[in-house]
């Protein structure tokens, strides 16, 4: 294969003027607040916080970026325009130390450079490597290092990384290592990315500076491809992991871990057979947050030592997050074309199904934990009908490995919500499940016919705590 080591990008001078939208929104105190997004069907992809504060988004559908302020604040811009109809012609973003923002566009075949106005600045089309007519590798993934230099991954024909300066000096190695659309930067600045190399799709890669060779770790095999690769506290890069589903399954068999380069050991949590973890970020606390897909959808956290938690918000589905000057999080959701901002008090403890299989540990319980609430356990999936024998149900209330758990269940219809039961203490031990007895209420039992199967939500809060943290629906039949 030949490749130009060094290369000028074609620079095209485009003068293109962004299209700005601004969205006026009232600063948000609430614990949870959302900007919705006004281009429609934009397909939000990945957020990431700018040296001036202001946070950018992809706007992968919609062939834009957009720039989010603390207050609530939307401008989009428009990239260059591409004559192909197929979707998704924005595929990565990153920004540089100098307030620019690069981008992977027209489906990778681009790379655009935006000022930290949103003005474009540059539209170069990568060269057309090895002769190739229908197989050409086209970008996927940027990261712009200190220097800022812009490292992006090429796909499709073949797999490699290039870099391209602000001036558009492009470098590409014949040495380069594969490497696969999953990049990230380690906290000493050496690029990693998941090896492009079909036969070890399994494998981080350690980016040579020069990004002319590099070195290869193989992953323990847990069914599962790195998705996500980031700095963190303790290791050499950090890195999430699940299989990524069909279109009849949803993704599931989450992971997170570190790995450390000098020994090559690794590090791994599962956080459950229900779960995804996907994009992550270290926070200001030194733990690592990710965006959880799947089944279980939400923001998750997780320390150096293994003590975690993975949290709802509302109803949304946190796509990439990054983390605000105002210490709160911002995350895109693709599905609700919105950037939704939420504090970290929120997501103190799991409050979704995650499944079997989890060795994350829960933060501590039944003490307090961020945000002042309680570890309460998870209520775990129940197949068939549970019977409620002589005014009681049996509801199961798991508790994680590490600590015990503890809080009070209640029972209600699913339909219309009227209370089938007074509050019921429950506690159990680490890494045990329990059979809770919940008495119902007489006006409860009234509301089940005998022999007749009927759907209640079962809800898990703290002691002294109003708030749901956890809750299922259950199917249940008197006797």
């Amino acid at each position: 294969m030949t490749r130009a080591r060094t290369a000028l990008l074609a620079a095209l001078a485009l003068l293109v003027s962004p299209l700005l939208v601004v969205v006026g929104t009232t600063p948000a105190h609430a614990a949870v607040s959302v900007f919705p997004v006004p281009t429609s069907n934009a397909k939000l992809g990945r957020i990431t916080t700018a040296p001036d504060g202001s946070m950018w988004f992809l706007m992968r559908d919609a062939n834009k970026v957009g720039r989010i302020t603390t207050a609530g604040q939307i401008q989009e811009f428009a990239l260059p325009p591409t004559d192909s109809a197929v979707a998704g012609p924005a595929k990565g973003l990153d920004v540089g130390p100098d307030g620019s923002v690069w981008v992977t566009t027209d489906h990778g075949s681009n790379l655009t450079r935006l000022s930290s106005a949103g003005v474009v600045l540059n539209d170069w089309t990568f060269p057309n490597y090895d002769g190739c007519v229908s197989t050409c590798p086209y970008g996927g993934e940027v990261r712009v290092d200190p220097s800022g230099t812009a490292w992006v991954t090429m796909n499709y024909g073949s797999s490699f990384i290039v870099k391209v300066t602000p001036d558009g000096q492009l470098t590409a190695s014949d040495n380069s290592p594969e490497c696969d659309d999953v990049l990230g930067e380690a906290a000493d600045g050496a690029m990693w990315c998941q090896s492009g190399n079909p036969s070890s799709q399994n494998t981080i890669v350690r980016v040579n500076a020069d990004a002319a060779g590099g070195v290869s770790y193989p992953l323990p095999s847990d069914a599962s491809y790195p998705s996500g690769l980031a700095a963190g506290p303790v290791g050499s890069i950090w890195f999430t992991r699940n299989s990524g589903g069909t279109i009849f399954t949803s993704p599931s068999r989450g992971s997170i871990g570190y790995l450390d380069a000098a020994t090559a050991a690794t590090t791994i949590w599962s956080t459950g057979s229900r779960s995804a973890p996907q994009d992550l970020v270290m926070g200001p606390d030194r733990q690592m947050w990710f965006t959880n897909r799947g089944a279980a959808p939400g923001i998750g956290h997780i320390s150096a030592s293994g003590v975690g938690a993975i949290s709802s918000v509302g109803n949304y589905e946190p796509e990439s997050l990054t983390f605000g000057p105002d210490g709160a999080i911002w995350f895109t959701d693709a599905k609700n074309n919105s950037v939704v901002r939420v504090t970290t008090d929120q997501l103190g403890t799991t409050n979704v199904d995650l499944g079997d299989g989890v060795t994350m540990i829960p933060p501590a319980g039944p003490g307090p934990v961020p945000g002042g609430k309680t570890s309460v356990g998870t209520l775990p999936a129940v197949k068939g009908v549970l019977p409620v024998r002589k005014g009681r149900l049996a509801v199961p209330v798991r508790c994680g490995k590490g600590a015990a758990c503890a809080g009070r269940v209640t029972v209600e219809l699913a339909r219309g919500g009227k209370a089938l039961s007074k509050a019921t203490g429950y506690r159990v031990k680490a890494g045990k499940k329990a059979k809770v007895q919940v008495r119902l209420t007489t006006k409860g039992l009234r509301q089940l016919r005998k022999g007749k199967v009927v759907k209640v939500r079962v809800e898990l809060t703290a002691k002294g705590s109003k708030k749901v943290l956890v809750k299922r629906t259950l199917k249940v039949r008197r006797r």
